[in-house]
């Protein structure tokens, strides 16, 4: 038989600092216990602190799928994580192992992923 617990939702405003902001939003969202709201929503993407970064992101993610399905046209494997567990254990494996720090992580792979993908093309 199951337990009904009931929890009372609490609003907060959370500012976090820049170069904290990665670290944040990371580990607020693996706890699965935090809803968040925009804020900035009648602002214009344009004004928005982060909107280069999103780009970037963007980015980085339209390439690697140009080289993942350039892989799969010429058969080459592409390991995929097992899950979100394996996925994190390998990101914390490539940031050893390139000797950054994780918020710096990003800028480092998209240098790499740039290269790629001029490669292949």
């Amino acid at each position: 038989m199951s337990h009904l617990r009931s929890e009372t939702m609490q609003l907060f405003q959370l500012t976090v600092p820049k170069d904290d902001a990665w670290s944040v939003a990371n580990i607020l969202g693996t706890t699965g216990a935090a809803h968040f709201i925009d804020l900035n929503k009648n602002e214009q993407p344009f004004d928005l602190p982060y909107t280069s970064r999103i780009k970037m992101c963007d980015d980085a993610e339209r390439k690697l799928n140009f080289i993942i399905s350039e892989c799969g046209e010429n058969r080459i494997r592409v390991n995929k994580p097992r899950d979100q567990e394996n996925f994190e254990e390998l990101i914390k494996v490539v940031r050893q192992q390139r000797n950054v720090a994780m918020d710096l992580l990003f800028d480092n792979l998209d240098a790499e992923i740039t290269n790629l993908e001029q490669f292949v093309s």
